[in-house]
């Protein structure tokens, strides 16, 4: 009976000896540090119905005052991430750690504390857990505010509409990359003016991937075409009148078109000088002559559209530099004389004269006048325009727009 008591004896004391040895091999045993409760519990953070978050509690007793770092671990697929509290402390003291997951999936957690040197004391298994993302998971939409088909100069904005949580909480954020687009692109650029892009058949495409092997990616397909030329017509107002009298060239825009931004060049043949870039020129104190007046109207593009119109301006009684040219009959208004009389008396015997003449002149002199006038006995105007006024008078115009007025009494040309 006593060899048994004394066999029991010295078991008893084997196993003293050896949890003796084992607390004196725990550091966070040494430390003087004691787990007093330790709690996990499952969140549903974002309130969706499924699982998401894992919140940590620990309690921790210290016979002295201590400096701690508690680090809890969650792995998936390969990659790991941390949260990390502080707690400074004497006596007793608690921290919560809650560990917010960012993909689905199973994630496995362990809890690690460590003192101030860094070294640690104490890992412990939290366990594993089926979560859902608690965070919102990395997105790209690329939003197009416009038509469909639109023309270049149209009002076009893309908007990058962006998210990742996962990446910037674990300080794994991504890159991103835009492809398709004319110009440069920077990550900073929340929208892109595609008003100035050229035309042409456009595939934008964004892609992203954060350091948690996260991906996301989206297509937009854009179609711009040139904008049309500018159409146009030009409305003379004076046309055949005497100079000094009102008149206008007009440039009228297309129904449906606005051309107040765009680029109006007039060029006036012949020169009057500089013309501005307006949409109508005022030609009431233009000389006489005929006028060849091109307009190129310009858009935002550079496409541009030229139009033409003729404008004649007749010479007025008060501008005359051959003694020579007709003059405009005043009517009633025009005053007479002596002189002028006479004037008529010898004009009638030169006409006399002129008829006796003709009527006794050879056949060269009958060939010579029919050279001057064609088949209907009109003055041969060479292939030249011809124009004849109110006042029966008959004109011709050459290509340079120098003007020529028939003489009917010396049945030739005369320059005005």
């Amino acid at each position: 009976m006593r060899e048994w008591l004394l066999i029991a004896l010295m078991v008893s004391l084997s196993f003293v000896t050896q949890v003796s040895a084992e607390e004196e091999s725990d550091p966070f045993v040494s430390a003087g540090l004691n787990l007093v409760a330790l709690r996990n519990d499952s969140l549903d953070s974002n309130q969706d119905g499924m699982m998401d978050a894992i919140r940590v509690v620990v309690v921790i007793d210290s016979q002295q005052w201590v400096d701690l770092t508690l680090t809890l671990f969650g792995e998936h697929s390969g990659f790991t991430v941390a949260e990390e509290t502080l707690m400074s402390f004497e006596d007793q003291e608690n921290a919560s750690l809650t560990y917010d997951s960012w993909a689905t999936g199973e994630h496995s957690l362990v809890l690690e504390i460590s003192d101030a040197d860094g070294r640690l004391l104490k890992s412990i298994n939290i366990g594993t857990f089926d979560l859902s993302p608690a965070l919102a998971v990395p997105s790209i939409n690329l939003v197009h505010a416009g038509s469909e088909i639109m023309e270049t100069g149209d009002s076009c904005e893309i908007s990058r509409e962006f998210v990742d949580e996962t990446g910037p909480r674990w300080d794994y954020v991504g890159t991103r990359s835009i492809i398709g687009t004319p110009f440069k692109v920077l990550d900073s650029d929340y929208t892109l003016d595609c008003s100035i892009w050229p035309a042409g058949n456009y595939v934008v495409s964004e892609t992203y991937q954060n350091g948690l092997g996260q991906t996301t990616s989206d297509t937009l397909e854009l179609v711009i075409i040139n904008k049309p030329p500018p159409h146009f017509s030009i409305e003379v107002n004076g046309n055949d009148a005497l100079v000094g009298t009102p008149c206008t060239i007009t440039h009228l825009q297309a129904t449906g078109e606005n051309h107040d931004g765009f680029t109006k060049d007039w060029i006036v043949t012949p020169s009057i000088g500089m013309t501005a870039n307006s949409s109508s020129l005022d030609c009431s104190k233009w000389g006489s002559g005929v006028y060849k007046i091109l307009l190129t109207v310009t858009n935002d593009e550079e496409i541009k559209t030229t139009g033409g119109a003729m404008l004649i301006r007749m010479p007025s009684s008060e501008i005359t530099t051959d003694e020579n040219a007709p003059v405009l009959s005043q009517r009633e208004g025009t005053e007479t004389s002596v002189v002028g009389l006479y004037g008529i008396g010898i004009l009638a015997l030169i006409l006399g004269l002129a008829v006796f003449v003709l009527m006794m002149r050879g056949p060269e002199d009958e060939q010579l006048v029919s050279n001057m006038l064609n088949e209907t006995g009109e003055p041969d105007a060479e292939g030249l325009p011809t124009h004849e006024d109110e006042n029966g008078m008959i004109w011709r115009r050459h290509d340079n727009g120098e003007m020529d007025w028939w003489d009917r009494s010396a049945l030739m040309w005369k320059k005005w």
